[in-house]
């Protein structure tokens, strides 16, 4: 048994590296989540709010609070598998949140360069249409810049979402990496414990057999 621990070559757990590693890929993983979270609701609240003022066209609201719902829906998927990486449930919901995620991101490029390419078209929808809605002067600036600003952010959602995906492989990995580590480290303590154990009971038996053998000898037994 000792030739055996001896070539067991125990490994040391999770390293501070490791450990500093797994905590900042699970906070970023939650930033990004609350920020796509955050985003798709102020999506979905943004292109509901030009639908019911008729502030634009359906090719205007309809990208937007389509993004917005299926970026929560990924967050929902995301969330699932970060906390359940140990069941077997996240060989689903890894796969299933890094293809949403990656749908998501190529829909936010794909909404943001349609937004570019219609700015001009929605610009001038704005300008023939702004006294049929009722739309202020103030809030025609607003919409005609803030085309711009939806874009942009669209774009770095979709960023966020590439980082993501890179981010959630490596947290998986790491997981299941320190538990394997944990499990090796407890068969090898279970090993520790079977030979004191075995050297206890080797004693013992030595020792009562020398004091057998001395009483046997000092009583001609």
């Amino acid at each position: 048994l000792n030739t055996k621990m001896a070539s067991y070559n125990r490994k040391p757990g999770s390293t501070c590296c490791d450990c500093c590693c797994r905590w900042i890929q699970g906070k970023l993983l939650f930033l990004i989540n609350l920020v796509d979270f955050l985003g798709g609701i102020a999506l979905i609240a943004f292109g509901f709010y030009i639908f019911d003022k008729q502030l634009g066209p359906d090719y205007v609201y309809t990208p937007i609070a389509a993004i917005g719902l299926f970026a929560m829906a990924t967050v929902f998927f995301s969330m699932l598998g970060t906390m359940a990486w140990r069941n077997c449930c996240a060989c689903l919901l890894y796969p299933l949140s890094a293809l949403m995620g990656l749908v998501l991101s190529l829909g936010e490029v794909v909404c943001a360069s349609l937004l570019l390419y219609y700015k001009e078209k929605y610009a001038q929808w704005l300008d023939e249409n702004h006294q049929k809605y009722h739309i202020s002067d103030d809030e025609l600036k607003h919409l005609k810049s803030g085309t711009l600003t939806v874009a942009a952010f669209f774009y770095i959602l979709a960023v966020m979402e590439v980082i993501r995906l890179f981010t959630s492989r490596g947290y998986k990995q790491g997981k299941r990496y320190d538990a394997a580590q944990q499990r090796m480290l407890d068969d090898y303590e279970d090993l520790e414990r079977e030979e004191r154990l075995n050297e206890r009971s080797r004693e013992r038996k030595e020792k009562h057999a020398r004091l057998r053998a001395h009483y046997t000898q000092k009583y001609n037994l």
